[in-house]
């Protein structure tokens, strides 16, 4: 076998493997942190713990920095509060807190509902709470 079709076997046993799904390899990172990795020689990919704590840190704060912008238009424009209940894939009841402005939709938390009353009250105070986190000045 030769080195291209190893590379291969072994990218595909990453799938395999770790359940990932197929449409992965459509995300347009996939193939440029490959082309990038092969530009480093001897690169060794982040660790587990790497991914779940200071990158995954990093990339929170890079997301936080690129949606400052929107949320200052909220000062001047306002922005609304919306919410969306639906179920995961272990059809655990969810509800979505959006906030939406002139500058589009923006997602802001998802709420794990199990055991709860999803009724007005339980709603209410949802949103309630989300408008004292945003600031009711803007809403």
């Amino acid at each position: 076998m030769g080195a291209r079709e190893i590379v291969d076997s072994v990218i595909a046993k990453m799938f395999y493997t770790g359940g990932l799904s197929f449409h992965f390899a459509n995300n347009p990172y996939y193939a440029r942190a490959f082309k990038s990795a092969s530009q480093l020689l001897g690169y060794v990919p982040p660790s587990y713990n790497a991914l779940r704590t200071t990158l995954l840190q990093k990339e929170k704060s890079n997301i936080e920095n690129l949606l400052e912008p929107i949320k200052k238009t909220w000062n001047e424009k306002g922005v609304s509060i919306c919410s969306d209940g639906w179920s995961d894939a272990q059809r655990k009841p969810l509800i979505n807190i959006m906030a939406v402005s002139e500058s589009g939709p923006m997602f802001l938390k998802a709420i794990n509902c199990e055991g709860e009353t999803k009724d007005k009250h339980f709603i209410a105070d949802l949103l309630i709470n989300t408008i004292q986190e945003i600031s009711p000045q803007k809403i």
